[in-house]
């Protein structure tokens, strides 16, 4: 599968998580989140910032949150795929349907 049917079936999913309300967007919305215990699949643009990067860092130290970086969405994909503004932290909880479908397609089943 190449990027761009990547991107589209990603923006798909991501667009379902949007209109049903789990989509959790922007780094404050995730730490509180993560603060109140939530266990998160968290996503990151592949231009993410190091801050971001290193807020999160703790909480995947103790298991309560998996972190993707999507090498094929950058802060500019994620603006113009789901009219956004510039974000570059993207978060669903753990253990619904949509996570695992996003974790194959920005690890390509790795």
């Amino acid at each position: 599968m190449n990027r761009d049917e990547r991107i589209a079936q990603l923006s798909g999913i991501l667009g379902i998580a949007l209109k049903s309300g789990m989509l959790i967007r922007g780094q404050g919305s995730v730490r509180n989140e993560l603060r109140k215990g939530s266990r998160l699949l968290v996503i990151l643009a592949n231009d993410h910032s190091r801050n971001v990067l290193s807020m999160i860092e703790g909480y995947r130290r103790r298991g309560q949150c998996r972190v993707l970086v999507a090498d094929q969405l950058q802060r500019s994909d994620i603006r113009d795929l789901l009219f956004l503004g510039d974000i570059q932290i993207l978060a669903l909880p753990l253990g619904n349907g949509l996570t695992g479908k996003i974790e194959m397609l920005v690890t390509g089943g790795r």
